[in-house]
């Protein structure tokens, strides 16, 4: 029996994420980059990396915004997600990617990049992946546009 998207949220233990969906920091590195080897746009140390689960059900989206470190997107379970990147909020996308079964396992969103998801509607009602961020994630360095039209 598939899971349901409540079952995955008390399971996963997870939140409501600024951007839309579901989400819950599951490992930070110990290790800590300080200021002098970042670029100036961090303006500080940064943890080295992060992890979250990021749950998006069928009918939400992650909305556009970005961050100034790379960002690797993890499938793991669900329907296919649809991913698109572009080089500023109104620009088309330069790049779209699907992941899920059959389609990439992960995808890279470079630093600064626009980014933007959704579920591909389907049978299990939601996506669920992991979303890698180098160096760590930190709100400071996040940035949405708001009332973006959807994908």
């Amino acid at each position: 029996m598939n899971p349901t998207v409540s079952d995955l949220i008390t399971q996963l233990q997870l939140q409501p994420h600024p951007e839309g969906g579901f989400f819950r920091e599951t490992w930070r590195s110990d290790l800590t980059l300080p200021a002098d080897v970042l670029a100036a746009v961090y303006g500080g140390s940064r943890s080295a990396a992060s992890l979250i689960l990021f749950l998006l059900p069928t009918g939400s989206f992650s909305q556009l915004h970005r961050v100034q470190s790379d960002e690797l997107w993890l499938y793991h379970q669900g329907d296919p997600l649809t991913l698109q990147i572009r080089p500023d909020p109104e620009s088309d996308p330069q790049q779209t990617c699907l992941l899920g079964k059959g389609h990439c396992y992960q995808a890279l969103v470079p630093a600064g990049q626009w980014q933007e998801a959704a579920p591909v509607p389907g049978p299990m009602g939601f996506t669920l992946v992991g979303c890698l961020v180098v160096p760590g994630f930190d709100f400071a360095d996040f940035e949405m546009v708001p009332d973006p039209p959807q994908l």
